[in-house]
């Protein structure tokens, strides 16, 4: 009997938690900015391009193509921590229910953990993943007796979300993308998100 009312005290204690909440989110995007992709070299395009295609085979890039020909270099990258490369603004989370509050603070493209509630009161624990991969094309033309590098790059942050119910049954899950490029922010559904040039400094600091 005293086993019984244990459990029941149990179940009423977890009922309780996993209703009558409440919770908020609150979305900042990014300040508007502008990247410098473009660079000129005082120096003969074959030692730029030597230059380049050197210190770019020591980096983390992956190098996909490299034709001197047509003066363009196509790299590859990917990271766990897209923010890194680009800013998707700033996510925060209220959450409380008869244990307190709790508030989540994150950057929008960045892999994180919360929990909200319904509009019923019930909540859910909620799991966000996210990647990026970034893909970039860098044109070297001589321009007289200098030469000229320009660097754009397409980027892929990829997030997957999975809500779970308080007792751990699966509730919810959902894929979607953030894709901005160099000069071309991604504006969806009041998100914005935009390359914070970093790659394209780190690239142009190479060609030297």
């Amino acid at each position: 009997m005293l086993t019984q009312i244990r459990f029941g005290i149990t179940a009423l204690s977890t009922l309780l938690l996993a209703s009558c909440a409440t919770s908020t989110a609150h979305y900042a995007p990014p300040s508007p900015s502008s990247v410098t992709n473009t660079k000129f070299v005082d120096k003969p395009f074959d030692v730029v391009w030597d230059a380049l295609v050197k210190e770019l085979s020591g980096d983390f890039f992956v190098i996909n193509n490299i034709d001197k020909n047509s003066r363009l270099i196509n790299i590859s990258f990917s990271s766990q921590t897209p923010s890194e490369f680009v800013d998707c603004g700033q996510s925060t989370r209220t959450f409380k229910n008869a244990r307190g509050e709790q508030t989540y603070a994150y950057k929008t493209s960045d892999s994180t953990s919360f929990t909200t509630a319904n509009d019923q009161g019930h909540a859910f624990n909620w799991r966000r993943t996210s990647r990026l991969d970034g893909r970039t094309n860098i044109y070297v033309a001589p321009e007289k007796a200098g030469t000229n590098i320009t660097v754009n790059t397409k980027y892929v942050v990829s997030i997957s979300v999975n809500a779970t119910a308080i007792d751990g049954r699966p509730a919810y899950t959902e894929s979607f993308i953030f894709d901005p490029s160099t000069k071309q922010p991604y504006s969806k559904d009041n998100i914005v998100c935009m390359a914070n040039g970093t790659i394209e400094e780190r690239i142009l600091r190479a060609a030297r």
